[in-house]
């Protein structure tokens, strides 16, 4: 297939998918109650993303590739006599082989002359040798030729016969003229040149790559629909108070923990110490204890070699597939964390928010709905929250985001949004608001956490190390009232903000003028007050008096 009649089959392609979109959206009469304005600039539409996928086409070289007309002589001179139609020596017929050059069958056959010739293969010895000069001239002539035809014949004929729109020119573009804002990461990478991103010759796209920009087409497309619908929807206001929901799971968690515990772990706990005082498995432990110096002070250890005492109990009876994952399932969660969570469960003003906590229990709060609540648009993340006074300053950070999974007891991101110092206290909580953009495919969930540490293994140390302080863990550092999520709302509200401003020199310069004058003012009522002083010691009836102050005080 040629340069053009792929450019063109190409662009046909997209032509018809996009208007088979608008078609199709645009007859949704009752989905979508799409007017004839809407229709003709949704088509208007169409051919913008047409244009934008697809941004320009070069056409190929139109000239003929050809070897000259005045060495088809040497052909006939030189290699007629051994690869005519007749002889075809080597199955080779350069009688039927054209001098133009429009496939890459005779572009091979034509380098297969090329090469012969150079190596001095043909014409054979015992055949007429060409002049020296004749034959540097159809070499020479023969090699420029054949690099007209590999360009020619290439998938770009040599040239960028596309140049797509890069990543960021693409995202930018259809935010423009939709308000959508895409994920544009599946987009082909835009390699580029140095710092350049906008290099032609890395902007090609193949026709598999245009199935991307048609997904995003359509999404852009759909989405515009759900906002144009969206805009007639009332504003929504979805709350969480943490006290009713991530208090509530907290407790729960704290008597799983417990009910583990004391009717699981217990129970099999007394039977293995049973077995272990037991006359039959003194040898045993015996053995255990030379082996492992540890072995009565460490009861992680202690419990996983269960399995040698002879008639210990079944860990599978209590709720463990054998003695190691009984220790880790029914005994570390509550040596661990039990004192953890009792200690947040029991902190004040619990009955009016929540703790974020940096490892075990609810690390993440998230608000949000059901999709048919949440129409694609600009929303409005709001948190009221505070400082714990005496935590590390470094901590009093919030991050915002999709979460990963919806249950209660995840943490982490699926995508990062922003992250928020917080500035209030408990007693003076303060509101942060976030602008969030909700599209067809972003997830209908918003999450906050405290900011969590790069390294997964430095958060258990920290936890260890507080532990070993404390006695329960990481203390809390950011305690939160309530977080709401209100939309869909207009571009102009999701990103007014209150600027509120200071001019120093109104309000910092006049105070410290202020201040000044009361120092000044103090100090001259000191110095009236010296001088009186001064004056009454100097008099007669306070002489014996200075002198016993003189010798009780040499100062």
């Amino acid at each position: 297939m040629t340069t053009q009649l792929f450019a063109t089959s190409l662009s046909l392609r997209v032509l018809v998918a996009l208007c088979a979109v608008v078609v199709r959206l645009c007859g949704n009469r009752n989905s979508h109650e799409a007017t004839k304005s809407q229709r003709i600039v949704l088509t208007g539409f169409t051919f913008c993303i047409l244009s934008l996928c697809l941004c320009a086409f070069v056409r190929a070289a139109a000239s003929e590739v050809r070897l000259p007309d005045k060495h088809q002589t040497f052909v006939k001179q030189h290699c007629f006599d051994c690869h005519d139609s007749e002889t075809q020596e080597g199955k080779v017929d350069l009688e039927k082989l054209p001098l133009s050059i429009t496939t890459l069958e005779q572009a091979e056959r034509w380098q297969k002359v090329l090469n012969a010739l150079n190596s001095g293969e043909m014409p054979p010895e015992d055949s007429e040798q060409p002049d020296n000069a004749e034959k540097a001239d159809f070499l020479d002539a023969l090699a420029q030729t054949m690099v007209a035809a590999r360009n020619k014949l290439s998938d770009s004929g040599g040239k960028i016969t596309m140049r797509r729109l890069n990543r960021r020119e693409y995202l930018n573009s259809i935010k423009q003229l939709t308000g959508v804002t895409l994920d544009v990461s599946n987009l082909p990478a835009d390699g580029g040149a140095g710092n350049f991103d906008t290099v032609g010759s890395s902007l090609f796209m193949s026709s598999d790559q245009i199935e991307q920009y048609l997904k995003l087409g359509r999404s852009a497309i759909g989405e515009w629909f759900q906002r144009q619908a969206a805009g007639r929807q009332k504003t929504k206001t979805f709350r969480v108070e943490p006290e009713n929901t991530v208090n509530a799971k907290n407790l729960e968690i704290i008597k799983k923990l417990e009910k583990t515990y004391k009717e699981k772990w217990l129970p099999w706990k007394e039977g293995v110490d049973k077995a272990a005082r037991a006359p039959v498995n003194q040898e045993i432990v015996a053995a255990l204890r030379k082996k492992h110096p540890d072995y009565d002070s460490n009861p992680t250890l202690r419990y996983q070699k269960a399995e040698l005492l002879k008639g210990a109990p079944d860990p599978r009876d209590y709720g463990g597939s054998d003695p190691i994952n009984a220790v880790a399932a029914l005994y570390s969660p509550y040596r661990r964390y039990h004192s953890y969570m009792k200690y947040y469960a029991e902190l004040p003003h619990n009955d009016r928010g929540a703790y974020l906590k940096l490892s075990r229990g609810i690390q993440r709060f998230d608000v949000g709905s059901d999709p048919e609540d949440m129409p694609p648009g600009n929303y409005k993340l709001r948190i009221r929250a505070g400082a714990v006074e005496g935590a590390d300053p470094s901590r009093y950070f919030i991050e915002i985001g999709h979460p990963q999974k919806l249950n209660g007891t995840s943490a982490g991101f699926a995508k990062l949004l922003d992250t928020k110092q917080v500035f209030g206290t408990i007693e003076k909580p303060e509101i942060i608001e976030v602008n969030v953009k909700i599209g067809a495919n972003t997830p209908r969930v918003v999450g906050i956490q405290e900011r969590q540490p790069k390294s997964a293994k430095l958060l258990r140390q920290e936890f260890d190390r507080h532990k070993q302080e404390n006695g329960y863990g990481t203390p809390p550092a950011i305690w939160v009232d309530w977080l709401e999520l209100e939309g869909p709302i207009t571009d102009a509200a999701a990103t007014k903000s209150k600027i509120v401003r200071i001019e120093p020199e109104k309000t910092i310069n006049p105070a410290n003028e202020k201040e000044i004058e009361q120092i000044e003012d103090a100090y001259a009522r000191f110095t009236r007050w010296q001088k009186g002083v001064d004056e009454a010691a100097k008099t007669p009836e306070n002489q014996a008096r200075m002198a016993k102050f003189r010798e009780t005080d040499e100062k």
